[in-house]
């Protein structure tokens, strides 16, 4: 609190990470396989994933870098398997993600 009762501004690092999926089907799909994986953070961590059209944004708050940047590392980790696993997918014409 400052002398004035206001909340002082919280410190640490922000971070946004906007992943561009070659349509909505897809950026919808990764979404949801993120989503399972994101729900449980640090209690000074924030986490917010925001599906805009093909765009999925995922922001990362937090008063201490190293779980943040841990935090992101994980989400493109995981990003990149689900674009392998989505593409062999698409590949072999298995499951909905078949191209029709």
């Amino acid at each position: 609190m400052s002398a004035g009762g206001e909340k002082a501004p919280e410190a640490g690092l922000t971070i946004e990470l906007s992943i561009e999926c070659s349509d909505e089907e897809v950026a919808t799909a990764l979404e949801e396989a993120l989503m399972p994986d994101n729900r449980y953070f640090p209690k000074d961590q924030r986490f917010r994933a925001l599906k805009d059209g093909s765009i999925v944004r995922f922001e990362v708050r937090s008063p201490r870098v190293r779980p943040a940047l841990t935090t992101l590392a994980s989400i493109i980790s995981d990003a990149k398997l689900f674009g392998d696993v989505w593409v062999e997918a698409r590949t072999r014409g298995l499951g909905s993600s078949a191209a029709q």
